[in-house]
């Protein structure tokens, strides 16, 4: 889409027009509850049954780990359920200008004329507004005149509108996990000795480190989840997906009881780490060893530092019996994202 596309010209000058009138004077109200990956809707029934087979696919992506999971969850209320889920900690609101309903009716008396008027006339369509009802909470409202006008901009905007919720969805989340604690004093040591650093969430302790691999395995229990990292010399023909599962199954064999990579059920693909291009396996990994058979979801990132011939792996991975993993596995993104190169220099035991 152009980048003067009337939509996104409206995502600069909406700032300056609508005032959302949820939240009054100063902010004492409570903070947002519930769980980050669920997401309240606020849509009439009908109109909900009308787009929902459009709007679900966005939020709801499949994820195996190796159990169908969602991204996200998605729970439909009517308006007279508002009151019971306002503190929830995603909150959607969708509606149209022209409807009867008593969503419609709502919307059009909380928010500004001047904004009503802007969608009549194809100019705005969402506006995400943080601390909706409560603090902490995302919120998003979406307005067309119509129907099939509400349906025709979602299907333009929805990548844009999923890609803004999952940036500030991550901010909060990363804000949370690190507000509960952060080990500064175990960061500091590895600085010391590997030269790089991550920012490492409470409860995590040293499962293992070893310097002739370059190798850290920083580990936390209930449930079993792990971030690893460690270094490889080489250039750019390590990056096919045969040999990168191979390196894994490699250094997991060795450190992790006999993991391995289920080959049918992962894929490398090219992804942003710290706005550079990098590599990224996303896959399910496996133990059968004792026959006891466990397994779940694992995402290594590859970065190459071309100059040094030199290959980061930032591996994590979940197990997680009977619960939901996607959760877990967003936690440590965050973490695998704080990776830092700081130092070359080597301090020995």
């Amino acid at each position: 889409m152009p980048s003067d596309h009337p939509y996104r010209r409206w995502i600069y000058s909406i700032l300056v027009i609508v005032i959302i009138i949820f939240a009054n004077g100063c902010d004492i109200r409570p903070t947002s509850m519930g769980y980050q990956h669920r997401i309240v809707i606020l849509a009439d029934s009908i109109f909900w049954n009308e787009i929902k087979n459009d709007v679900l696919p966005a939020f709801e992506t499949i994820v195996y780990t190796p159990h169908v999971e969602k991204r996200f969850y998605v729970k439909r209320i009517g308006l007279n359920e508002l009151n019971d889920y306002k503190s929830r900690m995603n909150v959607f609101i969708l509606g149209t200008t022209t409807g009867q309903s008593e969503v419609d009716k709502y919307l059009r008396n909380q928010i500004p004329s001047e904004f009503i008027d802007g969608v009549d006339n194809g100019k705005y369509f969402y506006i995400f507004k943080n601390d909706l009802f409560v603090r902490d909470q995302l919120g998003l409202i979406m307005m067309a005149k119509n129907t099939p006008q509400f349906i025709e901009n979602f299907e333009i905007l929805k990548n844009e509108i999923y890609d803004k919720f999952e940036s500030a969805y991550f901010d909060r989340l990363s804000k949370s996990i690190y507000d509960s604690g952060e080990q500064e004093d175990l960061e500091e040591f590895l600085v010391n000795r590997f030269g790089w650093k991550v920012r490492i969430q409470h409860d995590y302790f040293i499962a293992n480190h070893d310097m002739d691999d370059r190798y850290v395995w920083l580990r936390r229990i209930d449930p079993d989840r792990w971030l690893s990292i460690w270094e490889m010399e080489g250039d750019s023909s390590l990056l096919r997906e045969g040999m990168l599962f191979d390196i894994r199954d490699t250094i997991t064999k060795k450190y992790y009881s006999g993991d391995y990579v289920v080959r049918e059920d992962s894929y490398v693909i090219t992804s942003d780490f710290q706005g550079k291009h990098a590599t990224k396996i996303i896959g399910l990994w496996r133990n059968d060893s004792n026959n006891d058979l466990v397994g779940g979801p694992f995402r290594t990132y590859i970065v190459h530092d071309k100059e040094k011939s030199k290959f980061y792996f930032i591996d994590y991975a979940v197990q997680a019996v009977g619960k939901l993993k996607q959760p877990y596995l967003d936690q440590l993104e965050i973490m695998a994202r704080t990776f830092e190169v700081v130092s070359s220099t080597r301090k020995t035991e």
